[in-house]
């Protein structure tokens, strides 16, 4: 079985809660797994199969702090597959879909992404910054909640393949 490192940044807990539905998904398989917050942590790229990064989205770009990591790590990862992915209320729109993947270019500028995604995300009122309300409700977006953890675990189940194989 293989190691997988999946890490995330967030400010309403959608790609926490999808980075956590990701890690039980390879842990049930009978892979290591670690998951790592990267607003409190700097987790090593060494001995792993698989890395999957993940962010939230403002203002159509990942959160700093994962993109510094990557940037940070860019030759570590150079070294195993990367998987990335995004959580945002455009991905709950299907005729965004594009657009919402096209939040991950920054990501895939540092980083060959072997496979990458976009979840549907959520907005808390009190886990965003007052900019971010004040954009939301010169928008007038409601509050809202479109995380579906059913299709990052189906995500997880592609993922797999770029693991070892228990059988090889």
């Amino acid at each position: 079985m293989g190691s997988v490192l999946v890490t995330y940044a967030t400010r309403t807990q959608a790609a926490r809660d999808v980075a956590a539905a990701l890690a039980d998904c390879f842990s049930r398989a009978g892979h290591r797994v670690r998951l790592s917050d990267l607003a409190t942590e700097d987790p090593a790229v060494t001995g792993v199969d698989l890395v999957v990064v993940g962010s939230g989205i403002r203002a159509t770009t990942w959160y700093p702090e994962a993109l510094a990591w990557l940037s940070a790590r860019a030759s570590s990862l150079a070294q195993c597959p990367v998987a990335v992915f995004n959580t945002c209320l455009n991905a709950a729109e299907p005729d965004k879909r594009d657009e919402a993947l096209g939040y991950n270019r920054a990501a895939t500028a540092t980083v060959t992404a072997v496979a990458e995604e976009s979840f549907p995300g959520r907005y808390v009122r009190e886990q965003v910054g007052w900019v971010s309300r004040l954009f939301l409700r010169v928008l007038r977006k409601p509050e809202q909640d479109h995380v579906d953890l059913s299709q990052a675990r189906a995500w997880a189940t592609t993922l797999a393949a770029f693991l070892p194989d228990q059988h090889a």
